[in-house]
């Protein structure tokens, strides 16, 4: 569980930084989410809105990407609710984050 406490950190310190500096470190961050959640099919739902932001931080689709954002805020604070102690905090901090970042570009 440290590995997966320590990448939700690294997560909500890039995107406290906002969304100019989280922009480098996306790719390669979205994907160890990717992998992270693989096979888990509680959370399957946020691992298709990975794969959609990766694909529209590829493309520059902003639209897309505040579409993405919002939802994995939506479901990151859902999840939170049955989350081990350890995350709770953490994931709520992370899909208040997301949520946020989705409000910016939306304008």
């Amino acid at each position: 569980m440290a590995d997966s406490t320590s990448q939700l950190d690294a997560t909500i310190n890039a995107l406290k930084g906002g969304l100019s500096s989280a922009a480098g470190a996306a790719g390669p961050n979205i994907q160890g989410w990717i992998k992270t959640l693989q096979g888990n099919t509680q959370l399957s739902g946020i691992s298709s809105e990975l794969k959609k932001l990766d694909t529209a931080i590829s493309s520059g689709d902003s639209s897309t990407i505040a579409s993405a954002l919002g939802t994995l805020g939506e479901h990151t604070t859902k999840a939170a609710s049955s989350a081990t102690a350890d995350s709770k905090e953490k994931l709520m901090q992370l899909g208040q984050a997301l949520s946020s970042a989705a409000s910016q570009l939306k304008g």
